[in-house]
C-alpha cells in the first residue's frame, strides 16, 4: 500500500516529463539550426528551438514547490539534472532531416494535447502556462504537418526515410500518454488537472496526427484507421510490459556485448 501513487506525485511526474520532453526537444532542434535542408527550414527550427527552451523555463521551475525537488534541488534544474524523462529516441541527436519532422509531428503534437486538455486545470500554474504554449505551437504543428505532406510526397528513399523516422518515433508516442487504467491518469483527470484520462488524451492525438498521415498513405505502416464514428483505432498491441510510468518513457533493451 506504500507505492500507491498520490495525485501530488502524478502531478510531479507530468510536470517533470512535459519539462524534460521540451527541454530535449529543442535541444535537438537547436541542432539543426544550421543543417536543415532549406534557409526557410533552418529558420523555424531557430524559432522552435527558442520556443521549447521557453517553455523549458516555464515549466522547471514549478517542480521546486514539490517536496520532491526540495530533497534533491540539484535534479530539478536543467543544467544539474541527471534523472530525465523524456522519451527514449530524444536521447540521441536526429539521424536525419526526417527525424526531426518525425518528432516535430509526433511528439510536440502530443505534448500539445496536454496542454489543450489542460486549459482548464485546477492547478492554475499549468492553466496559466498552456494558453502561451497553445499558441505559439501552432506554428510548430503547421510546420511539422506540412514537411510530412512534402517529404511524403516526394517519394523514393525521401519518402522512406520520413516512413522509417515516423516509426521509430511512433510506439513510444502513442505509449506517452499511459494505459488506459493508468492510475496516474486516472488521478489527474478526476482531480481536474486535465479534462480527460490517458484513452482521451491518445484519442484526441490521433485526431491531429491521423488525417495527415492517412492523405499521405502513410497509415498503413501503423494500421491506423478512421472508424465511422470518426475515432481512430491503431491496433499495434503496445509494449506495456517496458513501459517505466513514472518516467513515461520505453526502457530500452540492453546494449549487445
Amino acid at each position: 500500500m506504500g507505492n500507491e501513487i498520490t495525485e501530488q506525485q502524478a502531478l510531479f511526474d507530468l510536470l517533470a516529463a512535459l519539462a524534460d520532453n521540451k527541454y530535449f526537444l529543442g535541444r535537438r532542434y537547436a541542432e539543426w539550426c544550421n543543417g536543415a535542408p532549406t534557409l526557410e527550414s533552418s529558420v523555424a527550427a531557430a524559432a522552435m528551438a527558442q520556443d521549447e527552451l521557453g517553455h523549458t523555463r516555464a515549466i522547471y521551475p514549478l517542480l521546486q514547490d514539490f517536496p520532491q525537488a526540495k530533497e534533491q534541488p540539484a535534479e530539478y534544474e536543467p543544467e544539474t539534472r541527471t534523472r530525465f524523462c523524456n522519451v527514449a529516441f530524444l536521447d540521441h541527436p536526429f539521424t536525419g532531416w526526417p527525424d526531426f519532422i518525425a518528432a516535430n509531428f509526433l511528439l510536440d503534437t502530443a505534448l500539445s494535447v496536454i496542454f489543450e486538455f489542460a486549459q482548464e486545470s485546477r492547478f492554475e500554474p499549468l492553466r496559466g502556462r498552456a494558453r502561451k504554449v497553445l499558441q505559439e505551437e501552432q506554428v510548430h504543428a503547421l510546420h511539422s504537418e506540412g514537411w510530412v505532406r512534402r517529404l511524403a510526397r516526394t517519394g523514393g528513399s525521401v519518402r522512406g526515410a520520413l516512413a522509417a523516422a515516423l516509426e521509430r518515433a511512433w510506439l513510444e508516442t502513442l505509449c506517452w500518454f499511459g494505459p488506459i487504467d493508468d492510475p496516474r491518469g486516472e488521478l489527474l483527470r478526476q482531480g481536474g488537472v486535465l479534462a480527460g484520462g490517458p484513452e482521451e488524451l491518445r484519442q484526441h492525438w490521433l485526431q491531429r496526427v491521423g488525417p495527415a498521415l492517412l492523405e499521405s498513405e502513410l497509415a498503413q505502416a501503423f494500421l491506423l484507421q478512421q472508424e465511422a464514428a470518426g475515432r481512430w483505432v491503431a491496433p499495434s498491441a503496445l509494449p506495456w510490459e517496458k513501459w517505466d510510468a513514472g518516467r513515461r518513457r520505453l526502457q530500452q533493451e540492453p546494449a549487445h556485448v
